[in-house]
């Protein structure tokens, strides 16, 4: 299959110009990740300097680990591809490193959006900017709220989000 086709089965792109969809192809590489049995492979590092690429998970599975120096509040996420795709996306928007490692703990295909690529077509096609931009929005509004659903118990949960 190629990269149109799976650019435009994930819940990001749906529905976008496939003329459109051609042109984010064109800086956009497909990988695949196959860790030994019992063992996990790194995807992307918060240590990575190379810039902030957006990743599309495909199929499989990947872990998010990041501990914080918190007491007793670590987070460490199983996320299900088809339901979590988009990774990166904080990096990008912010320009800066990825917050955490992901790593895949069995076989994982991806995609890999060059971000700066990425952010100059965005800025040339403002109606796809528009539906990006509020699907990007929703992602990052629903981890907020399974994070805040799963600690707003922890006793250290004003060290998490202070405002």
């Amino acid at each position: 299959m190629n990269l149109v086709h799976l650019l435009a089965k994930t819940q990001l792109f749906a529905g976008i110009d496939p003329a459109a969809l051609e042109e984010i192809a064109g800086f956009t590489t497909r990988a695949v990740y196959e860790p030994r049995v019992g063992e996990d492979t790194l995807i992307f590092s918060e240590a990575d300097l190379s810039g902030p690429d957006l990743y599309l998970i495909l199929s499989g599975e990947v872990t998010l680990n990041k501990e914080l120096n918190f007491k007793g509040v670590a987070f460490y996420k199983k996320v299900d591809a088809l339901e979590d795709e988009v990774y990166g996306e904080i990096a990008w928007m912010l320009k800066q490193r990825h917050l955490s490692d992901i790593h895949a703990n069995s076989r994982v295909v991806l995609l890999r959006i060059d971000g700066v690529q990425l952010e100059s077509f965005l800025e040339n096609h403002t109606e796809i900017a528009a539906l990006f931009w509020k699907r990007i929005a929703v992602t990052v509004a629903r981890r907020l709220t399974w994070t805040f659903l799963k600690y707003r118990a922890s006793t250290e949960w004003d060290n998490v989000f202070k405002f």
